[in-house]
């Protein structure tokens, strides 16, 4: 126990960046996980105007996240640096936030404005989003140190999930009403208020490690400003991958209004499931930091996505069994948090990769395509969820015929499983393990 609490000492500029996730998870995870309620049962929108909103969110996510990564890529060049960049960005995003969960307070008379104000905060959320990623490169150059960083980011973003679901979620129910909807929009500005906070302790307290050599520091690697990354077999792979953690994986999570609603008959049921996620998570973490110092990235997040898949079958075949959906909500937080952990890990490691290979460095411009896909994914997983209950007649509020019950259940449960199926598929061919690394920063500082 004592090595760890001094390994942790060494990794105080790690957690101190990691905290950035708490402000990011408490914004972007609300978002995911109640808009499309919000915009459905709060504010009465029909699934199939949904559908199409989501549909423009996901084309503006195709621009907004890649004209982030060029603008990180140039004021990081220019001296003005990821974290600077950060608390210039923060601000602004928390306005945009604020503004979605005053919705029902505002009571905006068109859907155009509505996506406006969705699509604001996605522009303000990229602007941030990009350099904080990129800095992970920058703040840990060694393969156990990002994976590391990456159960920091998990266990700071955890604890804005318990936020989530035991403050936010339980609004969502009354929130429709108007004596609740003042309630809704202070709450979504005490949110925002401590998204800048988090924001500015991460940009604060990263200290950034930069090439060496011989203890004595060579050279500042630049980021080249690209549009896009190299178009490799690596980078194809963790793009699946990435498909898979915005799309499949948290279907389950946007779906469990509606399962413990139409499904389990237990609507204040969600939010426990939820929290015992966020619990799993936490512990999840903590067993993949310490796994991910004697195991490769790529097989532990394999492993991850077993375990995940399983919790999910287990949680579909509990009926409505209180304690055996609470232990395979837990099994699936401890799967879930090595699922959104180890990626990040795993794409810093492949820029060092593509500089071995093509002999310069975008970094920012790979993650700003994985951030796009990530959140197109997302995107597209609540146009999917939209288009389908809209198809299988989804009435809000009302009691659902079989065909919508049975919909629910695939969404929620199938689509998850599928993903993680085709996940393990892939990393079965991912060769980018420590030692490998170590050999290509060696070559790369050469």
């Amino acid at each position: 126990m004592g090595r760890y609490l001094d390994k942790m000492k060494t990794d105080r500029h790690l957690i101190g960046y990691s905290s950035g996730n708490f402000g990011k998870n408490l914004l972007l995870g609300s978002v995911d996980v109640t808009l499309l309620f919000l915009l459905t049962d709060v504010l009465g929108i029909a699934p199939h105007s949904v559908s199409w909103l989501m549909l423009m969110v996901f084309c503006a996510d195709l621009v907004l996240d890649l004209g982030a990564g060029l603008l990180a890529a140039w004021a990081h060049n220019r001296g003005t640096g990821y974290r600077r960049l950060i608390v210039l960005g923060a601000p602004p995003c928390a306005i945009a936030f604020a503004l979605i969960y005053s919705l029902p307070l505002l009571r905006p008379g068109s859907i155009g404005g509505i996506a406006l104000v969705i699509i604001f905060f996605r522009a303000a959320y990229a602007i941030i989003d990009v350099p904080h990623n990129s800095l992970l490169v920058r703040v840990a150059t060694d393969s156990h140190a990002r994976g590391r960083a990456s159960g920091y980011r998990t266990l700071f973003s955890s604890g804005a999930s318990v936020v989530i679901a035991t403050v936010l979620l339980p609004f969502m129910g009354s929130a429709g009403h108007r004596a609740t909807a003042g309630q809704l929009s202070w709450l979504g500005v005490a949110s925002a208020l401590a998204f800048c906070a988090a924001m500015f302790v991460a940009a604060w307290s990263s200290q950034e490690e930069e090439e060496e050599g011989g203890g004595e520091r060579r050279f500042r690697t630049v980021a080249k400003v690209a549009f896009l990354p190299r178009l490799d077999r690596l980078f194809g792979a963790i793009a699946v991958i990435a498909f898979i953690t915005g799309f499949a994986t948290p279907m389950f999570s946007k779906m469990i209004l509606y399962i413990a609603t139409y499904v389990l008959n237990q609507p204040g049921f969600a939010g426990r499931i939820l929290l015992t996620i966020t619990l799993g998570q936490l512990a999840g973490a903590v067993l993949w930091i310490v796994l991910v110092r004697s195991r490769d990235k790529t097989s532990l997040l394999a492993i991850s996505h077993a375990v995940a898949a399983c919790g999910i079958l287990l949680f579909s075949l509990s009926g409505n069994q209180p304690w055996l959906l609470t232990a395979s909500a837990a099994l699936i937080g401890i799967g879930f948090s090595g699922v959104f952990m180890l990626p990040w890990g795993i794409l810093a490691d492949i820029i060092d990769f593509a500089q071995f290979r093509h002999r310069e460095r975008r970094e920012t411009a790979t993650f700003a395509t994985i951030l796009v896909i990530l959140k197109a994914g997302g995107a597209a997983s609540l146009a999917a969820i939209g288009w389908t209950l809209g198809a299988l007649g989804y009435v809000p509020g009302m009691g659902q015929p079989a065909s919508v019950i049975e919909g629910m259940k695939l969404l929620a449960f199938g689509v998850p499983m599928l993903g993680s199926a085709i996940a393990i598929l892939t990393l079965r061919r991912f060769a980018v393990g420590h030692q490998m690394h170590a050999r290509v920063v060696r070559a790369n500082r050469r």
